[in-house]
């Protein structure tokens, strides 16, 4: 990815003002770079990113002959949160996730493969698509709200076609169905469980029901698809996947995150893409 490239060039321009050779740049060098970043205003999270690309441009050196060594092969940031990363579905395998879920007749299947949908495509999360309401679906002008909260912003996505008509299946068929049995506290919902039994019950059931929306919809993807772990697994990929399409200002509206930062650690996951950019451009190969 040419955002790595870019990293690494940058370092190399920084050691050429006192004239150190990238090739014999040592962990002294890589520290205080890290420093005079830091200095700039750069957040941990960014500067362990511009580390990781020069730790993949010292293996690239290695590997061709032009340093014995990686010497900051181990080095870490303190402070910085990992996340968990999960093996990266292609568009290919996320579409199909979709394509391969062939929910039966029942309305909780045809219910659950229009959810997966949304996940595919917008990125939501399991939250999100607990909060949505009748009135989020935008279906004439081809979009889905998605309201804020504590951990996520606000935000208006863009459908895709063969969504609205799905969407729109299920508004005017299948949720009324399912909303025929529910307590009126749960007629907002966009997406219903299944039955409830008295209205009294109504709200101690909700979350158990919802959750076990998550639970059957799990379970058959994953049957289906032995690639799939789970859902954060599906959302990594889908922000991972936008980063190579759209600046990141774009991708944090899209992903709903409050902070530049939050998006900024999904390009972790594009790192094996440095190598191949790396031999594309760098004037040593």
């Amino acid at each position: 990815m040419e955002r790595y490239y870019t990293n690494a060039i940058h370092f190399i321009s920084w050691l050429d003002r006192d004239g150190t050779e990238v090739e014999n740049a040592t962990t002294k060098e890589v520290l205080a770079y890290l420093n005079h970043l830091q200095k700039q205003g750069d957040s941990n999270t960014t500067r362990n990113l511009k580390l990781n690309a020069i730790k993949h441009f010292f293996n690239y050196q290695v590997r061709n002959g032009h340093r014995s060594d990686n010497p900051i092969q181990h080095l870490k940031l303190k402070g910085i949160q990992q996340k968990k990363l999960y093996p990266i579905l292609s568009p290919q395998e996320l579409q199909q996730l979709h394509n391969g879920y062939s929910p039966t007749n029942t309305l909780s299947q045809r219910r659950n493969k229009t959810i997966l949908s949304l996940m595919i495509h917008q990125g939501l999360t399991t939250a999100e698509v607990n909060a949505l309401k009748a009135n989020d679906l935008k279906l004439r002008e081809g979009e889905i709200y998605i309201a804020g909260s504590k951990k996520s912003n606000e935000r208006t996505l863009e459908l895709k076609s063969h969504q609205i008509l799905d969407l729109m299946e299920y508004s005017m068929q299948i949720r009324p169905q399912l909303l025929t049995c529910q307590a009126n506290e749960m007629t907002d919902y966009l997406f219903l469980a299944v039955p409830m039994i008295g209205k009294a019950k109504a709200v101690e059931k909700q979350g158990r029901e919802r959750l076990q929306i998550w639970k059957e919809l799990s379970k058959t993807v994953k049957k289906q698809n032995p690639c799939f772990i789970n859902f954060k697994q599906v959302r990594t990929s889908v922000i991972t996947h936008w980063l190579k399409h759209y600046n990141l200002r774009e991708v944090q509206y899209r992903a709903g995150h409050r902070y530049v930062s939050s998006t900024e650690a999904y390009l972790v996951n594009q790192i094996d893409d440095l190598q191949a950019d790396i031999d594309k451009f760098h004037p040593l190969q």
